[in-house]
């Protein structure tokens, strides 16, 4: 089997769907998957190299930077990938396309210049989906303006992807007899592992982390708001990341009076990530739309209980009371009692990362989602040849 996977993301550039594609693909070559992947050109990286045993070929995209595409590196990455892909698929026999996104990358498939009919599948990631964002009304607006378009990529789609029943659940209301599947997003849990378990001092605070793109959406407002009042709780908090509320949050930071109590650190690289996650005991998120994310992933293979909220696709992979404590979303009240708890039940904490961690590996690793995805392509390629 022969396999095109197509996403304007992909390390050393991107997010959680760049990793993702990235994690993937070594793992469905591992399966004896033969690998392609076109994606953006990153300074630096050769066009057609081979990258653990996967090909991986670059187009430009005018991105804002390497850890921010926006919306120009976006749609810039499928005008420049129109006759890349055009010449991969005259010059190899692919047995099928996965399209991360199915906006942008999704266009691609209804490109005029397709040398012939190939079964593709679309990996649905979140802001891909009409009504995943309502914080971000450009975005919505954008959404409403091309529904048609992203209705009839899913529709002559061999499958559809969503990360999880949240994210399903929103897609549904597009497009309701629209059929989709369910594969979430996996962890390296040989990278991601807890630390060695060292008893607490009493006198210590709490160490919280989060690590986010820092957007209005994902409530740490809400977060610092609980530490702070009525009066401020012995914590600590990391904040990881970058983002265009990051100004607003210092500020919160300053009027609350918790300087001495938050790290802004900025963005730091994943290979990093799991050390940093080790020095802390509780991974705290409280976001107002969530498609699966994959930093509470990591958090939990770390061996952190979460505090997250009941939104999109935490509920589904934290079980509350079990791996964390997740409240209502916009709710610092709700936050505040939930930490309060993990202070006062010190041993009810240490616990729920202990589960957190095991979930993880019954779950969430890499193998057991890409075997999903390879049991995806095989019906879709049966199937076809069923039909012809």
């Amino acid at each position: 089997m022969h396999i095109l996977l197509l996403n304007y993301e992909f390390p050393p550039a991107g997010g959680g769907a760049g990793f993702a594609t990235y994690n993937i693909g070594c793992e469905l070559v591992k399966l004896g998957v033969k690998v392609d992947v076109l994606t953006s050109s990153i300074e630096d990286e050769d066009d057609g190299a081979i990258v653990d045993g996967m090909r991986i070929y670059r187009v430009p995209s005018w991105r804002k930077g390497i850890h921010d595409c926006g919306m120009l590196g976006a749609y810039s990455y499928v005008g420049f990938a129109l006759s890349k892909r055009q010449k991969l698929l005259k010059n190899t026999k692919y047995d099928l396309e996965h399209f991360f996104f199915s906006l942008p990358t999704g266009i691609l498939s209804v490109s005029p210049f397709r040398q012939r009919k190939l079964p593709y599948i679309v990996s649905l990631r979140g802001s891909d989906v009409p009504g995943y964002d309502l914080f971000n009304q450009n975005l919505e607006r954008f959404h409403k303006l091309l529904l048609p378009l992203t209705k009839s990529i899913w529709r002559n789609a061999s499958a559809v992807v969503a990360l999880s029943q949240g994210l399903k659940d929103i897609a549904l209301k597009a497009a309701p007899a629209q059929e989709i599947d369910i594969i979430s997003n996996g962890i390296e849990v040989d990278h991601f592992y807890p630390a060695a378990r060292v008893e607490k001092k009493q006198e210590e605070p709490l160490k919280l982390i989060t690590v986010s793109r820092l957007l209005e959406r994902k409530g740490i407002h809400h977060l610092l708001e609980a530490i702070a009042k009525p009066s401020p709780l012995p914590v600590t908090l990391t904040i990881v990341g970058t983002g265009s509320y990051e100004d607003e949050l210092r500020k919160i930071c300053t009027d609350l009076d918790l300087n001495d109590r938050v790290n802004f650190t900025g963005f730091i690289r994943r290979d990093e990530l799991p050390e940093l996650y080790r020095q802390h005991d509780v991974f705290a998120l409280p976001s107002q739309t969530e498609s699966f994310g994959l930093v509470f992933a990591e958090a939990m293979s770390c061996g952190l209980p979460i505090l997250g909220t009941f939104v999109g696709g935490i509920p589904e992979l934290v079980r509350h009371e079990i791996d964390g404590i997740l409240v209502n979303p916009a709710q610092p009240g709700e936050i505040r009692e939930s930490l309060e708890t993990m202070l006062n039940y010190p041993e009810k904490t240490i616990a729920m990362g202990i589960a957190a961690r095991q979930r993880i590996e019954e779950k969430y690793s890499w193998r057991f989602i890409a075997e999903q995805y390879l049991e995806c392509y095989q019906k879709v390629i049966s199937t076809k040849k069923i039909n012809k």
